[in-house]
C-alpha cells in the first residue's frame, strides 16, 4: 500500500492514528527510516496533517547545506523539477515539521519544500510533532490564532 498523500494522512488523523500513519509512510514509500527510528526513542505530539504557511518556518532555501558534493546537490535539484512539473496532480504526503523551542525543522519534505517555493505556493499540508508538551501547546495556539 502506497501512504505518501495528504488524503491518506487525514484518514489517519480522523481516527486519532497520525503516528502510525507517519510510522508506516517513513518505513514504505517516504524511505526514511532513520526518522521513523528516531520517532520512537521517546514520547512525541503530533498534530495535524493542517494547511498551514510553510513560508514562515524559516527554512534554508535551495539545497540543504548538508549537501556538499556536486552531484549530490544536482540531484535534489532534479528531484524538485521532477516534484514540480507533477504538483497540480498530485497529493503530495504532507511535509513533517518538527518544532523546538522556537525552531521549525523539516524532517521529510524538504525536496517537496523546495518545489513549492519555487513555485511561490506557500500553504502546504504539514505534520507537525515535538517532544515536549511547552511546545505542542504553542503549536496548538499558532494553530487556533491562524483561523482566527
Amino acid at each position: 500500500m502506497k501512504y505518501g498523500s495528504t488524503k491518506i494522512a487525514m484518514a489517519y488523523a480522523e481516527r486519532g492514528a497520525i503516528a502510525e500513519w507517519i510510522q508506516l509512510f517513513l518505513r514504505n514509500d517516504g524511505k526514511n527510516v532513520a526518522l521513523a527510528d528516531g520517532l520512537l526513542l521517546e514520547q512525541r505530539y503530533y498534530i495535524g496533517p493542517i494547511i498551514t504557511d510553510i513560508s514562515a518556518f524559516g527554512i534554508e532555501e535551495g539545497a540543504p547545506s548538508y549537501l556538499t558534493d556536486v552531484n549530490d546537490i544536482a540531484w535534489f535539484f532534479h528531484v524538485v523539477d521532477r516534484m514540480k512539473e507533477m504538483i497540480g496532480d498530485w497529493d503530495m504526503p504532507p511535509l513533517i515539521v518538527q518544532y523546538d523551542e522556537d525552531q521549525y525543522e523539516i524532517n521529510d519534505g524538504r525536496h517537496r519544500n523546495e518545489a513549492l517555493r519555487q513555485l511561490k505556493i506557500t500553504n502546504a499540508p504539514v505534520v507537525f510533532w515535538m517532544s515536549s508538551e511547552e511546545d505542542h501547546r504553542f503549536i496548538v495556539e499558532q494553530i487556533r490564532g491562524d483561523k482566527r
